[in-house]
């Protein structure tokens, strides 16, 4: 909907939104690993939600595919640094012997929390149109972004020194 509907864009346009995504899900974990002292803490996960929640905002107010394209590349790094930093701190904090049988366990939840939102995400786009499940996903992923760092008192902060 986002490409087809909101952007005017078709299968060439809607092929450069996800080649946006995939290269910021690629540099993601070099830049986080390159400008970011102890990258496992929450609060890379929680600026992660912070970003994804103001590429939501972009998305919702813009119907310009460049524009729409930048944010997500911004996406693609949140979600990549997001995701290897929760897997990280899930490692770090999880005794061995049942390290497999947590991360199985959170990767299903997970998984299925996917499929619920992309199902809850597309019926209130047919019913509200696809700004409104953008304004929405910010205000949810702004909100955890903000209760997560106010509640572990977790902010990320840059290096000293440049990582060569």
């Amino acid at each position: 909907m986002l490409a087809h509907e909101h952007l005017s864009i078709g299968p060439q346009g809607f092929g450069r939104l996800l080649a946006a995504i995939a290269i910021g899900a690629a540099a993601g974990p070099t830049l986080l690993t390159r400008f970011v002292c102890e990258p496992a803490r929450p609060g890379i996960v929680f600026s992660a939600y912070w970003l994804r929640g103001l590429v939501d905002l972009v998305l919702a107010a813009t119907t310009w595919p460049p524009r729409a394209a930048g944010a997500l590349l911004l996406y693609g790094l949140g979600t990549s640094t997001g995701t290897n930093t929760f897997t990280s701190l899930v490692q770090a904090h999880t005794d061995e012997a049942v390290r497999g049988r947590v991360s199985s366990g959170l990767d299903a939840l997970w998984q299925t929390g996917r499929l619920g939102s992309l199902v809850l995400g597309g019926l209130l786009a047919y019913r509200l149109g696809v700004t409104a499940v953008y304004l929405l996903g910010a205000a949810l992923l702004l909100t955890a972004a903000a209760a997560g760092f106010t509640l572990t008192n977790a902010h990320p902060h840059r290096c000293d020194e440049w990582r060569s």
